[in-house]
């Protein structure tokens, strides 16, 4: 058999992460996130200051969030307790992992975890500026072959050295995808049901989700995904599968 090649970690922001659809795949397939720019993400790589810390007592999980000025991505910890206890609020990090989804929130299944400077950070954003805008434009050309009538091996044999199978196949797959980009309007009043209900709640370790849905009207699905919303952009955090806090 084959030896499966390792998914490169690539440049990512907090707000792209967050924006993609997660696919869970079956086999040696390596699970991914689909953004609506046509990115496939298995492992990515950000830079952002630490605005969050976590362990449990019985130190088997923990979570670190950071923020990179576009939102929040949070990374967690099954293993490698101690790889988490240097770092504190006011660091900035550079995290490489796989990216994973759980209840709804996309987050890193953070490998490696390292100290950055200012600088660093800067560099990041400004390479997955330019990134972006590179990927933006063979995504314009990707998406006039395809609406031109040519077929996916044709768009691939057209984009040969600019784009290999796998890239042609995640932008063909975007196209076709519908992507959640939210109602904040019609949101609003549940957020705040819901962040009223989390501080009603909270003893101390945290509101259950299912206390919440209790407390809040309306569907468990629209629950859940404002619930996501409010963790995505760092207004809650979860110090323990299951549990909601309000930061």
């Amino acid at each position: 058999m084959a030896q499966q090649k390792r998914q490169t970690a690539k440049l990512a922001n907090a707000k792209e992460l967050n924006s993609g659809k997660y696919f869970q795949k079956e086999g040696f397939t390596p699970n991914y996130l689909l953004t609506p720019e046509g990115r496939r993400f298995s492992r990515a790589r950000i830079v952002g200051t630490v605005v969050d810390t976590f362990m449990n007592e019985d130190e088997t999980y923990g979570s670190i969030t950071v923020d990179d000025g576009t939102d929040t991505t949070q990374l967690k910890f099954f293993n490698e307790m101690d790889m988490l206890k240097e770092f504190e609020v006011g660091d900035i990090v550079e995290a490489i992992g796989k990216v994973r989804e759980y209840q709804g929130q996309i987050y890193m299944n953070a490998e490696i975890l390292e100290k950055r400077n200012i600088k660093k950070e800067l560099l990041h954003e400004l390479k997955h500026v330019k990134t972006l805008e590179e990927w933006t434009q063979v995504r314009d050309t990707v998406k006039q072959l395809k609406e031109s009538g040519k077929d996916q091996e044709e768009i691939e044999k057209e984009m040969a050295g600019k784009l290999d199978e796998d890239e042609v196949d995640s932008l063909l797959q975007s196209f076709g995808e519908q992507f959640d980009t939210g109602n904040p309007e019609a949101n609003s009043n549940l957020e705040i049901e819901i962040i009223d209900a989390v501080e009603k709640l909270d003893e101390g370790d945290g509101a259950d989700y299912s206390d919440i849905a209790e407390e809040i009207e309306g569907s468990e699905e629209e629950m859940e995904e404002t619930i996501n919303s409010l963790l995505s952009e760092g207004t809650f955090y979860e110090p323990q599968p299951g549990k909601i806090k309000k930061l």
